[in-house]
């Protein structure tokens, strides 16, 4: 980056440098009556002040909506201006500093020593894991647990749009994608040629969910993916409506062949908690998915069938 363009960003940072300079702050929200929100890492929000942002070339009128990375302190800037709002809002986004690892969500509570155990065999055993959950539940830092689990002798292929995924494995590809140039679709189908023993994407967001499924289904087995639900068995629902943005019909037995568990985070209180671990046993057009909860025997009736297909 250009000294000038430095210098310039400073600036233009300068009524929330306070907050930018703590690295305990995980998110910083301006809202559009100019008062500054932020979250520490497992607090809940809180207002802190009140700004007056300006507006740059980047965002106006003609273009209201602007989503950047920050280079200068790394993070994920989401800003909207008039007319789509009545002022400007800004939320900043910092990429978790710590690496918390399994034992950390046991030691607080939020997992449980078995289910912990269990996770970890699934990696080991190159299962493809889905992680839902809502905006700020913590999808991206358990992502990063589980990765931490990964053996340093395999070679690992990271997709994401904003760089979030924290893996020490040596033999590693990051992949950042920049739509509309370069988008997951066409980065999957990069990673295929890649020799990965892994693939492992931010979040899956668009119709390049179908490019996945197909992808782990072919010979690269141990994938570990987030994305937005609200319960795990939504998050099967979720995958089927990004794919149908592209074919008719989503392939839900091959989805449920493909994905091997489900794991759902919510926000209970001041920390985030693995609410709901869910193996996927199959598809049936008759009771839809077959899910089973994590410490029960899947031929039980208490295991899940949920009905719920086209």
């Amino acid at each position: 980056m250009k000294t000038h363009d430095s210098a310039l960003l400073l600036l233009a940072l300068a009524p929330l440098k306070t907050w930018l300079s703590d690295q305990s702050i995980i998110e910083i929200m301006v809202n559009p009556d100019g008062s500054v929100w932020i979250e520490r890492s497992g607090q809940q929000m809180q207002c802190v002040g009140n700004v007056s942002p300006g507006y740059e070339t980047e965002i106006g009128r003609k273009a209201p909506s602007l989503s950047v990375k920050l280079p200068i302190y790394g993070l994920r800037v989401q800003a909207l201006v008039a007319p789509v709002v009545a002022g400007a809002s800004l939320v900043l986004r910092r990429p978790a500093g710590a690496l918390y690892p399994l034992s950390s969500y046991v030691e607080q509570g939020s997992l449980d020593t078995k289910a912990a155990c269990y996770l970890v065999d699934a990696v080991k055993n190159h299962k493809n894991i889905l992680i839902a959950g809502g905006t700020g539940s913590g999808k991206t830092t358990f992502a990063n647990a589980l990765l931490a689990e990964v053996e340093m002798h395999e070679r690992i292929y990271l997709i994401e749009d904003t760089p979030e995924l924290r893996c020490s494995v040596p033999n590693r590809v990051e992949v950042c994608v920049q739509s509309p140039h370069y988008d997951h679709a066409q980065a999957i189908r990069d990673a295929l040629r890649s020799r990965p023993d892994r693939m492992v994407i931010g979040e899956v967001r668009d119709g390049a969910a179908l490019d996945l499924i197909k992808a782990w289904n072919t010979g690269h087995p141990g994938g570990i993916a987030t994305i937005h639900a609200s319960s795990a068995t939504l998050a099967l629902d979720r995958i089927c409506s990004l794919i149908e943005e592209r074919v008719v019909a989503a392939p839900r037995r091959l989805i449920a062949e493909t994905i091997d568990l489900l794991i759902f985070l919510k926000r209970m209180g001041d920390k985030w908690c693995v609410a709901e671990i869910l193996s996927v046993e199959g598809f049936d057009s008759a009771s839809g998915w077959q899910l089973c909860r994590f410490g029960e025997d899947s031929q039980k009736d208490s295991c899940i069938r949920r009905n719920n297909y086209a």
